[in-house]
């Protein structure tokens, strides 16, 4: 029983409007009844996998002047003192320009940007986007190596829509008497992040996910609004992610086993990806 208890699949799910951060969904898990964990918490953290390289990417282009077109390396690198990232090596070992990276999720490129970056100013990007749990400053982080929650990730996208402004979550947009009177109106908290440009640049890179990466499998759903996405599969498919974005909602799934001994049946892109395409396909234009 308790076996048959812990390879239960189970999922997180967000979605919000990223430019006044109002909650639209929330869903814990796949069973309250029986399942009483709540996988959408931010203090619920796991590992998040290439849902994270959008920031990395980002920073090139905020701080360093890079764009979609710059040649990136394909290919393991090595950090002193912490050996290979990826571990495994891996990579064409050849250049290609960066939004032909993001779009296809390659590590090397993703460990190549890291080391122009700097795992401490990584660090510090990821901050002053509001993660709020404490990252730790290692090279690997650049492919996801560290525990982040839903809450979290969908915080630091919104900046992607809106248009280089961060939107804190909000569960709550006014509380009214028995009369209908308003006694608190809840405002929106916004932070400026990156540039207007710099988030345009990112959501048309991260549009090429659905067109032809790692996400295209949204294909399948007919949606015609303009879409920016990330995957994220994490080791032997221990965790899987899909968050996805149009001008009006963003939504977040992540999808696993609460005991990471056992597995998903496949990546993010074919196992978190199908329940994010619910909210986007009600809102098509």
């Amino acid at each position: 029983s308790i076996k048959y208890h812990k390879q239960m699949l189970q999922a997180g799910f967000m979605v919000m409007d990223p430019l006044n951060g109002q909650i639209k969904a929330w869903v814990g898990g796949i069973d309250f009844k029986t399942f009483k964990y709540d996988h959408a918490n931010i203090n619920t953290k796991r590992q998040v996998g290439s849902t994270i390289k959008p920031m990395l990417y980002c920073q090139a282009v905020e701080e360093i002047g890079f764009t979609p077109e710059t040649p990136c390396l394909n290919a393991a690198q090595l950090f002193p003192g912490f050996g290979m990232v990826p571990a495994k090596g891996g990579g064409s070992g050849g250049y290609e320009p960066m939004w032909h990276a993001l779009a296809l999720s390659h590590n090397g490129v993703a460990a190549w940007l890291m080391k122009q970056i700097g795992s401490i100013r990584f660090v510090e990007f990821l901050n002053k986007c509001n993660v709020q749990n404490k990252v730790p400053t290692v090279p690997s982080i650049c492919l996801g190596s560290c525990d982040l929650s839903l809450y979290e990730m969908l915080w630091m996208y919104t900046m992607f829509p809106g248009r280089g402004f961060n939107t804190k979550p909000q569960f709550i947009s006014r509380i009214e008497d028995h009369n209908g009177n308003v006694i608190v109106q809840v405002q929106p908290e916004h932070k400026e992040v990156i540039s207007e440009i710099t988030a345009y640049i990112m959501a048309k890179m991260m549009g090429g996910c659905v067109k032809f990466g790692t996400g295209r499998g949204m294909n399948a759903y007919n949606i015609k609004a303009e879409m920016g996405a990330k995957t994220g599969t994490t080791n032997d498919n221990s965790d899987d992610w899909f968050i996805c974005y149009t001008p009006e909602l963003m939504c977040g799934t992540w999808v696993g086993l609460d005991d990471r001994f056992f597995k998903t049946p496949g990546d993010g892109g074919h196992v978190a990806m199908p329940t994010s395409s619910v909210p986007c396909r009600s809102r098509r234009t």
